[in-house]
Formats: structure tokens, C-alpha cells, sequence
């Protein structure tokens, strides 16, 4: 009978070291080196990691009814981006620089601002960024800031579905959130600046990574969220895009109907 290998202690009490032992003594002629046993270990954890994270992902998207990604903007990617103009290029480049980072590194709290008007494709960019991170094991969920306000205004009422903490939770855990529609006007402007500020703190101290899309510039997104947020919002290591040309929509419609404004 072949003699196991010694387990390492920090192994020694985790399923892992279990299996291994098991194997190794099971008589067929073989033996798991050091470097199998480490390999086996990293793979192991590995997979406990990623298991770990489809399951956040699956509480995310069970809470909120529905994909990370609205099914409007599933399926959205860099490479379908039309960027004709230097500016939608340049636009293109950062996103696409963004994601990348995002997958080697895991975010690091970086955020993301996306401004400009309608129709100039900052939501198509934003979910092909989230679709690549998920897609690398990340947790991701994309909400319109009423959508956010609004989980967490339910969970103050007396038949609340969930938790005050839980509400947060649903806001704070993703790795990467992004918030749409900012610069609609919801609520009290104090209430709305209290609540966002509570979510976004707390983004930034966990170094969750935040994607904000709004319509507006950085004055009027500063306007609209207080120079509080807007401090965590525009760190050394985050980005502000700004969409300055005019709506692909509004051009379609231009050429379809086969006229000039």
C-alpha cells in the first residue's frame, strides 16, 4: 500500500485535503507530488470562488425579478458600436479599456461617468462593459436610478417584501452597479441626495466599482447629486465620457424619412 503524502496543516481540515488523502492511498501505483497537490488546491478554490459568485449573481437577479442586463440591452457589445467620429472612438476606447481593466483586476472601485445626451449610445456602452464583466464570473446589475431609489423606499414601508439592510445590500454587493437615467427628477432633492449618498458611500468604501449614465454635464449631475457623491463619484482613478453628438436615433429617423432638419 502506497504510503499518502503529509497534508499540509492549513489543508488538513478542509474537504479538499480529504480527497486528496483518499486518492493518494489507493493503491494504483501513483502519487500526487507537491506541485499536483497545489495544483488541485487552486483549482479547487477556484471553483469554490466562481460557484460562490453564480450564486450571488442568481440572488441579485432573483430579488430584482429579472436579468442583471434588461433584456433591451442584452446582447449588446463593443464590436456592434458604430463610432464614425474621433469622439464616439475615443468614447469607444475608454469603455472598452474600462472592462478590460475591470476583468484583470476586479474593479477596485473604480467608477465610470457616462454623459451626454439621448440617443448617443452611453447605454449600449455601459451594458456591453457589464456584459464582459459578468461574463468573467463578476457580480453585475444595471438599475434606473428610480428603480434604485425605490428598493430602498419600500423597504421603509410596514409591508416591505425586504429588509432595510437587505435593500442596501441588493445596492451595495455587486461588484460593478450601474445606474442609469441620473438627472430624472425623483423625490425631494435632500431625500434623493440622502439615499444615493448612503448607497455610493458605502460602493466606495468597499471598493464596489459604480457606471453612472446620465443626461446631463458634470456641472448639472453635480447639481442634481451634491458635492458629496460627486467627490466619491470623481476619484483619481475614475473617468467622466462625454457623449457630445448628435442622437443616432434622430439621425435614423432623419435618413429613413429621406429629408435634412
Amino acid at each position: 500500500m502506497i504510503r499518502p503524502l503529509p497534508i499540509p496543516d492549513w489543508l488538513r481540515k478542509t474537504t479538499l485535503a480529504t480527497r486528496l488523502r483518499s486518492k493518494t492511498s489507493l493503491g494504483s501505483g501513483t502519487t500526487l507530488s507537491a506541485e499536483d497537490l497545489a495544483a488541485h488546491s487552486r483549482a479547487e478554490v477556484q471553483k469554490l470562488f466562481a460557484a460562490r459568485r453564480d450564486a450571488a449573481q442568481r440572488r441579485l437577479e432573483a430579488a430584482i425579478g429579472r436579468s442583471g442586463i434588461p433584456p433591451r440591452f442584452q446582447g449588446k457589445t463593443f464590436a456592434d458600436f458604430k463610432a464614425p467620429l474621433p469622439a464616439q472612438q475615443r468614447a469607444l476606447g475608454v469603455c472598452q479599456a474600462y472592462a478590460e481593466r475591470f476583468v484583470a483586476v476586479g474593479g477596485h472601485g473604480e467608477s465610470l461617468l457616462l454623459l451626454g445626451g439621448p440617443g448617443t449610445g452611453k447605454t449600449h456602452l455601459a451594458c456591453a462593459i457589464l456584459a464582459q464583466v459578468m461574463r468573467a464570473g463578476h457580480t453585475g446589475l444595471f438599475l434606473s436610478v428610480s428603480e434604485a431609489l425605490s428598493t430602498l423606499r419600500e423597504a421603509y414601508g410596514p409591508n416591505a417584501a425586504r429588509s432595510e439592510r437587505a435593500a442596501m445590500a441588493l445596492l451595495t454587493e455587486p461588484q460593478l452597479l450601474v445606474l442609469d437615467e441620473l438627472g430624472v427628477a425623483v423625490g425631494r432633492d435632500t431625500t434623493r441626495q440622502a439615499l444615493l449618498f448612503g448607497v455610493l458611500n458605502e460602493r466606495y468604501s468597499k471598493l464596489r466599482a459604480t457606471l453612472v449614465i446620465g443626461n446631463l454635464t458634470v456641472r448639472e449631475l453635480t447639481r442634481y447629486l451634491g458635492e458629496r457623491i460627486m467627490d466619491r463619484l470623481c476619484d483619481d482613478s475614475s473617468a467622466v465620457v462625454s457623449f457630445d453628438w448628435p442622437s443616432h436615433r434622430r439621425l435614423r429617423m432623419i435618413d429613413n424619412a429621406g429629408g435634412t432638419e
